[in-house]
C-alpha cells in the first residue's frame, strides 16, 4: 500500500510517501491507527475532525473504507478556495 503525504503532513512524518507491507490493515481507520503509532508527530492530528482529508485511489473517502494492498492512500489538509 502506498501512502502519500502533502503539505505540513510531510513535515510531521518526515517523508512525502511510504510503502506499507506486511501489516494487517483492513480499512482507513486501521491505517490511521497504524500511522499514529508509527509517526508520533502526526498522532495528535490524525483523529481530529476536519484536520486531515483522505483519498483512496484519487477519490475522497471515509474512515470505514475497506483497503487493499495495492491501494494508494493520500493524506492532506483540507483545501479551501477563495
Amino acid at each position: 500500500m502506498k501512502i502519500l503525504y502533502f503539505a505540513w503532513l510531510k513535515t510531521k512524518t518526515g517523508t512525502s510517501q511510504e510503502i506499507i507491507k506486511n501489516v494487517r490493515i483492513n480499512d482507513v481507520n486501521s491505517l490511521l491507527k497504524y500511522l499514529a503509532k508509527k509517526h508520533p508527530n502526526l498522532r495528535k492530528f490524525i483523529f481530529q475532525k476536519d484536520v486531515i482529508r483522505i483519498s483512496v485511489n484519487l477519490k475522497y473517502t471515509t474512515k470505514n473504507k475497506k483497503l487493499h494492498k495495492n491501494d494508494e492512500v493520500a493524506l492532506f489538509p483540507p483545501v479551501s478556495g477563495g
